[in-house]
């Protein structure tokens, strides 16, 4: 967030470590009484919550480790299949924040309730009062929709609890409940606030933010993990949240690999701004050995394979073997395929910067740690224009909400509601973006092709490991290893490629939902009940 995020009062987040130094007014720090007597102050508080949507670009909440998007030499630690491919409760601190999210989310959660308890007492002006209740409800909407989403029902915790307090009886809300909490403090929002904020504002929680987390929170319930029966009105409520969207102002921006980087593009409806004061090291973590960068993102052999050639034609068949209609080449695998191929995917020979890859034994970016396992780089969110080493000025946005997304949401409402025509138009309103040819398909392959389109146009951004979730795919989907490719030079100008086993990969239902720290199981004596199978 361009101006939010300038000022951060980290003890504000400390309230509860010690309840007599509250008392103390000390010359290094800010008393909590001191606080909500400051209308900046208060403004100050609101702003340091936001920290709790997490940003993508962060590897410590990244998702496509633990899904069939990417590899990372870190997999003993991030891999949601490591060896024998179990999770327990015993070793969920390992996942990343955004799987492991519990404590996180109730930290915060605990800052918004004191908030609520403060700031109808507080010394500001009404219409302050007002923007700073509907963002801190955007928020919770937020870490609520996160919480759900990882563990299914949750407690609703509205109350501040002080240090004395019993946490023994604490129980689980069901989905069905929360859900409901999340829809109305969404549509609070979208009454108390300005349907875009700009200027100052922008990446402050508007009227739109909030209509397109309430379009993924209806379509993630209208889904068959949560919708068993297929309750056709949920899926009109899913379909009514994405239109409300369709023709708010936005357009999809014309270079897909550029609107990651354009600030305040026409596609974005909410996003994470990032400036010197708490710029993002993705770049120096993405870019290739020979760059200066780390390469610690490895897009997967499963992901390359699944890039459509330019015909529209999958380069495999099922059975792994070359499709004859698709012109796939295997001496030359990385030609005419989909556009978008380009602006994710680094191969060896592309170019990055001013020169061209190597990514094989011998080459300038297969280097020791950095060489990468899968044979790829990463290349989306890349701003190839910033130095390396320029490390703390990385300030690519992160994009909380786009446009593409809602088309897909929508299309995906209206193809289960049997508006074909109307899903397709609006999965190819985003492949005429890539200069790909329209989809024809009907029935069954046409929620195929929705979900492949859900795939590549929306890979990393944290998407992947929910879809094949809550469309129920997964023990299909999650049972395929993790494949790599070893690159070999074999004279100049011409290579082999030898596909490799990265990662064996296993299917436990369990896997649906995280399971819920021990340590919170232990606190509440048994009344807060852990998700089936850990």
């Amino acid at each position: 967030m361009k101006r939010i995020f300038l000022i951060i009062i980290t003890s504000l987040l400390l309230f509860s470590c010690n309840e007599d130094l509250l008392e103390l007014t000390p010359q290094d720090r800010i008393s909590e009484a001191s606080v909500w007597e400051d209308q900046n102050l208060i403004q100050a508080y609101v702003n340091s919550q936001y920290h709790a949507l997490l940003d993508g670009l962060n590897a410590d909440n990244a998702t496509q480790y633990y899904s069939d998007e990417a590899y990372s030499q870190f997999n003993h630690v991030l891999s949601w299949s490591f060896g024998d491919g179990s999770i327990s409760q015993d070793n969920v601190a390992s996942l990343s924040t955004s799987l492991n999210y519990w404590t996180t989310a109730y930290s915060y959660l605990r800052n918004i309730n004191v908030f609520f308890k403060q700031i109808e007492q507080a010394p500001v002006t009404a219409d302050a009062k007002t923007t700073m209740v509907a963002e801190m409800k955007f928020i919770r909407a937020f870490i609520y929709s996160n919480l759900i989403k990882n563990y299914g029902g949750v407690p609703i915790i509205d109350k501040v609890f002080s240090l004395e307090e019993d946490l023994t009886g604490i129980t689980r809300n069901s989905y069905q409940e929360v859900l409901n909490y999340i829809i109305n403090d969404l549509d609070a929002c979208i009454s108390a606030l300005p349907a875009k904020q700009i200027g100052a504002n922008a990446g402050r929680a508007c009227g739109d933010a909030a209509k397109a987390l309430k379009s993924r929170v209806l379509l993630y319930d209208a889904s068959s993990f949560n919708n068993p029966s297929n309750d056709q009105a949920k899926w009109q409520a899913a379909s009514n949240a994405a239109e409300v969207l369709l023709n708010a102002g936005y357009s999809l921006y014309p270079n897909y690999g550029q609107l990651f980087l354009v600030d305040g593009n026409s596609e974005v409806i909410f996003q994470m701004y990032h400036n010197p004061e708490n710029g993002s090291f993705f770049n120096h973590r993405s870019a290739p050995p020979g760059s200066g960068g780390y390469g610690h993102y490895a897009p997967s052999q499963n992901l390359v394979d699944d890039y459509e050639m330019a015909n529209g034609q999958l380069p495999l068949l099922d059975d792994g073997t070359i499709n004859p209609a698709s012109g796939f080449d295997p001496d030359n695998p990385y030609e005419n395929r989909d556009s978008r191929f380009y602006d994710v995917v680094l191969y060896n020979g592309a170019l990055f910067g001013n020169r061209t890859l190597e990514i094989y034994p011998g080459g300038i970016d297969y280097v020791g740690n950095d060489a990468s396992p899968t044979g790829y780089h990463n290349n989306k969110f890349m701003n190839q224009s910033v130095l390396i080493a320029n490390v703390s000025t990385y300030s690519t946005p992160w994009i909380y909400f786009r446009l593409a997304e809602i088309y897909l949401n929508y299309a995906e409402a209206q193809f289960m509601l049997g508006n074909e025509d109307v899903a397709r138009e609006y999965v190819n309103k985003i492949r005429q973006r890539a200069n790909m040819p329209e989809i024809t398909e009907s029935g069954n392959a046409l929620m195929v092709k929705i979900q492949h389109e859900r795939r590549i146009e929306l890979v990393y951004e944290g998407h992947r490991f929910y879809d094949v979730r809550r469309w129920k795919i997964a023990p299909q989907t999650e049972i395929i290893p993790i494949i790599g490719t070893k690159i070999t030079k074999v004279s100049d100008g011409e290579y082999s490629y030898e596909q490799t086993t990265l990662l064996p990969k296993v299917w436990d239902n369990k896997y649906y939902l995280i399971p819920i720290p021990y340590t919170e199981i232990q606190k509440s004596e048994g009344s807060l009940v852990q998700n089936p199978g850990y």
